[in-house]
């Protein structure tokens, strides 16, 4: 498998790729193939039970071991599993002065409406290491969490992005709160593009809507390529970091632009294995006939292309943000419902050595 395309892609462009929620093979297959980053969510633990159980078990059992509360079990094994990557990726952060190497965290999905946690948590991730980076929702509490987290100097991304409204009000809180203090730390942003195309077939199919698949899937590339130029034209300090790629075009439709994307590895695979990546591109339009038509089949369409199509009360109610936060919840009661598997098993395990040694000492 040739890494050519990614060689050309730190050379001839300014797109960055970062990997997402890794398996151990993964990250250095990543690091490898250039990626200069890795994105984490609260969904993680439970994608590593499907994918690669015999990493994430013996983490999970250390971790029952330390606690006997199965929410802060499930904090430490998000912990340990980001713990790692961090560690991987920590040389690409040194070597290149801080520019690249980052590694997200983000805090519980089940209370995130409670900036005061999220602060909280954010704190507790960035502790791991200087390029372990707090990953906060979007969301009027995550927005909140995000001035004391900028004010702090920690680098952060906002996360669950699929709506301009969204877009304009982190970066003015970003730009705010840096004025108020004075301190400027690395600042991405994510908008969610095939996640979007995800949500929109989750409606089209409960309503019956004849909305082609193909159009669906192209949403979330338009709502990156239009909060990049709203970034460029309004000089914002920030990062894309365009990211819940469902197709190789999600990564390919953002070349050329000054953005990173975040995508798995398997989608890496996709795009290595395509003889002309090159031909698809930042530059390559998009009919604007398939945005008017998803707005008027979507009331979600026209309020995420709308500056003020949301206010901040709403964002986290957003039907596509709901959506992505329903992923991380599965992914996370997974994990808790394998840390209670767990602590059932030691406990049945003492149990019988308990009755053994009381056998012995009967004799």
């Amino acid at each position: 498998m040739s890494t050519s395309f990614f060689r050309d892609l730190s050379t001839r462009t300014p797109t960055r790729v970062w990997i997402n929620n890794p398996t151990f093979d993964e990250i250095g297959l990543a690091l490898a193939n250039g990626a200069v980053g890795c994105t984490t969510n609260p969904g993680y633990g439970g994608g590593l039970l499907r994918r690669a159980p015999e990493e994430i078990r013996p983490i999970i059992a250390d971790c029952v071991r330390l606690t006997d509360d199965d929410a802060a079990a499930a904090d430490l094994v998000q912990m340990r599993l980001v713990s790692r990557i961090v560690e991987r990726f920590r040389p690409l952060y040194d070597d290149s002065a801080g520019q690249y190497g980052y590694v997200s965290i983000q805090g519980r999905p089940d209370a995130d409406d409670d900036p005061t946690l999220i602060v909280a948590q954010a704190r507790a991730g960035h502790a791991i290491g200087p390029n372990a980076t707090p990953k906060l929702p979007a969301t009027a509490a995550g927005l909140d969490a995000l001035e004391v987290i900028v004010a702090d100097g920690c680098p952060v991304i906002v996360t669950e992005v699929f709506s301009l409204a969204q877009l304009v009000e982190a970066c003015e809180r970003y730009v705010q709160t840096t004025i108020r203090t004075g301190v400027r730390p690395p600042f991405f942003i994510s908008p969610i593009t095939g996640i979007f195309g995800d949500h929109l077939k989750t409606v089209a199919k409960k309503h019956n809507l004849p909305v082609a698949r193909e159009d669906m899937e192209l949403v979330g590339l338009v709502l990156g390529r239009e909060c990049q130029q709203l970034v460029e034209e309004r000089s914002y300090p920030v990062r894309l970091l365009c990211g819940g790629a469902r197709i190789s075009l999600d990564l390919l439709g953002m070349v050329g632009a000054a953005v990173h994307v975040t995508v798995n590895w398997s989608t890496f695979a996709e795009v290595l294995a395509d003889p002309k990546p090159f031909d698809t591109g930042y530059e390559k339009p998009i009919d604007p006939v398939v945005l008017d038509r998803l707005a008027s089949a979507f009331p979600d369409v026209k309020k995420a292309f709308a500056l003020r199509g949301l206010t901040v009360d709403e964002f986290e109610s957003f039907g596509p943000v709901q959506h992505f936060r329903n992923n991380f919840l599965e992914g996370w009661t997974a994990v808790r419902g394998a840390i209670a598997e767990t602590r059932a098993e030691l406990a049945l395990q003492g149990s019988r050595q308990s009755s053994k040694e009381g056998s012995r000492r009967a004799r």
